[in-house]
């Protein structure tokens, strides 16, 4: 299997992870007080846009095709960068 195709695969699985973990804080919104609720409910509409920013740069990922897939690799790992820390943090903090 070729790099592109395996790096398109991990960035795959990657958003379905961050969309269930997604999914796992807006339930834990619903379960909190008012202001730890307004807090995550906050989080989670950043991560929301952070997220479709990911799905945006998975696209152009799918749609370059193969010979030019590296030159969009740098702002998808910085993408993902972003979006790794953005969990990470909701996470530990809710």
């Amino acid at each position: 299997m070729s790099d592109y195709r395996l790096y398109q695969e991990k960035a795959k699985a990657q958003l379905e992870e961050w969309e269930a973990d997604l999914d796992k804080l807006r339930a834990k919104a619903r379960q909190k007080e008012a202001d730890d609720k307004i807090d995550l409910e906050q989080k989670i509409r950043e991560l929301e846009e952070k997220l479709e920013k990911g799905k945006v740069r998975y696209n152009e990922l799918k749609a370059s095709g193969e010979s030019a897939w590296k030159s969009l690799k740098e702002g998808m790992d910085s993408a993902w960068n972003d979006l790794s820390l953005a969990f990470n943090e909701a996470k530990s903090k809710f």
